[in-house]
């Protein structure tokens, strides 16, 4: 999968029910006793050697059997990603809002400082997420830990933008709104559906966007004062790059919001623990911070041309 914060739902959506790799035969969110009518067995009585499946007898999983501890969690529900993920950007949003009226009171004399936080924010939300992604289980502090960094990164860098661009946060806000609705839709809809070649081509859209930032970020550094120095614009086709970059950004980063609700859709299909909310709800988030910055980024270009 493209968003590596969705690793721990897709990881446990491939588990048995009492936390096992998925093996041979057995096909996750399915009871194996629907699938083997003679498992378990018991034995009928007075007919030696035979056996039958009483749907009614009490089983056990393989863990329970040697003893290991079972999960008591509930599987997780569309609710449950819808709450968390709303309150994550609830505390997002708040982080946010709290920067950017600190900022814009005296922007000229606090833009420094603004930008020095947003920076350092930004960080902290990419080694929340790296840790994340590491760990064997979603944790609620590191999701509502990346919202509040990530929310001072984006109210920072919005009242910089802001103070360049007079209006432009507001067209940013309408145009991820935009783009997240329509997401949407298409995925509710059916116009657009997640498989192997879908997500190929998200992927490698994703990875050359990757490279394309890093070597612009590298020419930067390197060749500051040369035409190849600021590599977003150098036109081609009669457009600055980096304005077509920004373009298939977008269209790659809705793909990745498409399938961050596929597997939301898959984990409640599939029981997973209702924990993975907070897994999803992180996910989520990233991919639309992300849209919003490729949008901001694209205003801004057509400001400057």
């Amino acid at each position: 999968m493209a968003n590596p914060v969705m690793n721990q739902v897709g990881e446990q959506m491939r588990r048995t029910p009492a936390g096992y790799p998925e093996m041979p035969g057995y096909q996750v969110g399915n009871d194996p006793r629907a699938a083997n009518p003679v498992y378990p067995q018991s034995a009928t009585p007075g007919v030696p050697g035979q056996s039958t499946y009483n749907p009614g007898q009490t089983t056990f999983d393989q863990g329970q059997q040697l003893g290991v501890p079972q999960s008591t969690s509930r599987p997780m529900t569309l609710d449950d990603v819808l709450v968390r993920t709303g309150l994550s950007f609830g505390v997002m949003i708040l982080a946010a809002a709290a920067l950017w009226f600190w900022g814009v009171s005296d922007l000229a004399a606090n833009v420094g400082t603004m930008l020095t936080i947003s920076s350092v924010s930004a960080l902290i939300a990419f080694a929340l997420v790296l840790v994340h992604s590491f760990r064997r289980k979603p944790s609620a502090v590191i999701t509502l830990g990346y919202s509040f960094f990530e929310g001072l990164f984006i109210g920072g860098i919005s009242a910089f933008f802001e103070y360049t661009y007079p209006g432009i946060v507001i067209q940013a806000l309408i145009g991820t709104a935009a783009v997240f609705v329509t997401c949407l839709v298409l995925f509710k809809s059916g116009l657009v559906r997640v498989n192997s070649k879908f997500m190929k081509i998200m992927l490698l859209g994703i990875v050359s966007i990757v490279v394309y930032r890093l070597l612009a970020m590298v020419l930067a550094m390197v060749t500051p004062s040369s035409a190849v120095g600021n590599m977003d614009q150098i036109t081609l086709f009669g457009l600055p790059l980096g304005l077509l970059v920004g373009l298939f950004a977008v269209i790659f980063g809705a793909m990745s919001l498409i399938s961050d609700f596929d597997m939301v859709r898959e984990g409640v299909r599939l029981g997973a623990d209702k924990d993975m909310a907070w897994s999803c709800a992180l996910g989520i988030m990233v991919t639309v911070v992300w849209l919003y910055i490729e949008i901001l980024r694209i205003i801004a270009i057509l400001r400057d041309n």
